[in-house]
């Protein structure tokens, strides 16, 4: 939860917190979809990075964004800025892009409408609210490699959040790497992760049991549920 206070600075919630964490120190960051552009003030308050760009796609969200700029005093640093997606962040401007809260499906179409994000020296920093799985098959599919990912659990829902750069030489593929990533069950939240990726699994097969003509895909669906079931009884 986000507490605000005029003498105090606010706490970001689990899932930004876990955003916040894959940043790196001393780079410029570009928040797409900033919405009230919490995370880049706090970066930039708590002297992580040197400044960054609150990026919305939507007037009112930037709006609250500039509002609370001007209320931690950070317009020296913080550069809130109407986008749609990266449309007007331009390659020299950030390092580290995060995009969060937002489908998996629409960060893979704002990451490929910036061509320029084909540089490992560039990093994502990515945290879908639905559709992962699709988020992982295009990260796959277009180069980009998951080198950090972790569960987190805030507000009664667990998410995902991964850091990949343009590394086509060890872009990771398979059923496994769709449903949860490079997760392994090291922590409480990633388990709760795999368990409701199995439990989503499950669910689907059972599904096409039931239809009585997908048989196949349901065997297909029970393998890939079988090697997750591996994975939360390696820990």
């Amino acid at each position: 939860m986000l507490f605000l206070n005029k003498k105090k600075l606010f706490r970001l919630n689990r899932r930004l917190q876990a955003c916040a964490g894959m940043v790196r120190k001393d780079c410029v960051v570009a928040d797409i979809g900033t919405d009230h552009a919490y995370l880049p003030i706090w970066l930039v308050k708590k002297e992580i990075i040197p400044k960054a760009i609150a990026s919305d796609i939507n007037i009112g969200p930037l709006q609250k964004a500039a509002f609370n700029i001007r209320r931690y005093n950070a317009g020296r640093q913080v550069d809130a800025r109407l986008s749609d997606g990266l449309e007007l962040i331009f390659p020299n401007e950030a390092d580290d892009i995060v995009i969060a809260g937002m489908g998996g499906e629409l960060i893979a179409d704002i990451i490929e409408k910036a061509p320029w994000l084909k540089d490992a020296q560039k990093h994502l920093i990515l945290q879908p609210m639905t559709c992962a799985p699709e988020l992982r098959s295009y990260l796959s599919a277009h180069g980009f490699s998951v080198k950090r990912e972790q569960a987190v659990q805030d507000g009664g829902h667990i998410y995902t959040v991964m850091q990949a750069e343009y590394d086509p030489a060890q872009v990771q593929t398979g059923n496994v790497f769709l449903q949860i990533g490079i997760l392994t069950a090291d922590t409480e939240e990633n388990r709760a992760y795999i368990a409701q990726q199995c439990g989503r699994l499950q669910k689907r097969a059972n599904g096409l049991r039931q239809s009585g003509k997908q048989a196949e895909e349901a065997d297909k669906t029970e393998q890939v549920l079988a090697q997750l079931k591996q994975v939360l009884a390696a820990e």
